[in-house]
């Protein structure tokens, strides 16, 4: 129900989904223009090993071949070429990754923040909050919050890229045919679900409860468990699906698909809090949903950790 709930909250929230598009694209494009200076630096290599790998060329008859053999050539040429950028100037490559693995989830992270905050007004009385004064509202919450979530993270992130390069530069044909996409799917979903199903609540309950970071990740992980066995399958079920669309349909799908993952995420994540607490909420303009409250659902060997 939880994930159908959620879908049906998404369909009557749409105005948050461009306004975090928006929010998005801002962030990328702030980026894009930090990361200009690697660029410059190492664009002569990135092009010297396109050519040289014929990566381009290749993508139009991936489908006519293997897409597994694609995908250790893409690998092995991400590799090789992170290394040859970081013998010619490591401290240049660091900063990229600063960039791109900090500063940028961080800044997503205070977004999705006020996305939830405009999804907790409308939950619980129907309110439509805006969401630049959602964003200044919680700016001195969401600003540690998103800081403390960006590094708890990098931890998930640093184990899916090696997981992800390894299998992916593993020099078997047949594995690379028939097995490699499915195995990469697999493990982007699970790491990313493990991810999402420990941090799921955080927001809301510091946003619910005013409560300091610390504090609020404690109460977040408690509602999460009590419905792990719900919550598990609905967000594997959400990123297999967003991974599987994104290998079909290539990078570029990332542009449109991230920020409409990124508010369902936002509403699976108010939905579940919502439904483990036994909190009344719409989920539309007519209908308020009434989950069984704690105690009916809870027993005693439970009952120390209703909040």
């Amino acid at each position: 129900m939880t994930f159908f709930n959620s879908i049906k909250l998404f369909g009557s929230n749409w105005d948050k989904v461009w306004k975090l598009f928006l929010y998005y694209l801002f962030v990328w494009g702030v980026t894009i223009c930090l990361l200009l200076p690697v660029f410059f630096e190492f664009s002569d290599v990135i092009k010297t090993n396109i050519q040289e790998t014929s990566i381009v060329s290749s993508y139009a008859t991936i489908f006519q071949h293997s897409f597994g053999g694609y995908l250790n050539s893409l690998f092995v040429l991400i590799y090789s070429t992170f290394l040859e950028c970081a013998s010619l100037n490591v401290g240049l490559v660091i900063y990229g990754l600063i960039v791109l693995f900090i500063l940028m989830p961080f800044l997503l992270n205070i977004g999705k923040y006020a996305i939830c905050e405009m999804l907790y007004g409308y939950m619980a009385s129907k309110n439509k909050i805006g969401f630049f004064s959602a964003f200044f509202k919680t700016l001195n919450k969401s600003v540690l919050y998103s800081l403390c979530k960006t590094l708890y993270s990098l931890l998930f992130f640093a184990l899916t890229t090696y997981l992800v390069f390894l299998l992916g530069m593993v020099e078997n044909t047949y594995f690379q045919t028939y097995f490699l996409a499915l195995c990469e799917i697999i493990i982007l979903a699970v790491l990313f679900t493990l991810n999402k199903v420990t941090t799921a609540c955080w927001a809301p309950a510091s946003i619910v409860f005013g409560s300091s970071v610390a504090a609020a990740y404690i109460r977040g992980v408690k509602v999460v468990f009590r419905r792990f066995w719900k919550t598990l399958p609905v967000a594997l079920i959400i990123f297999l699906l967003f991974f599987l669309l994104t290998f079909i349909a290539g990078v570029y799908s990332l542009v449109i698909t991230v920020p409409l993952v990124a508010v369902l995420l936002c509403m699976f994540d108010m939905t579940t809090f919502f439904t483990s607490q036994g909190m009344r909420f719409y989920v539309n303009k007519t209908t308020i949903l009434t989950p069984k409250k704690l105690e009916e659902v809870d027993n005693i060997n439970k009952a120390k950790y209703i909040l």
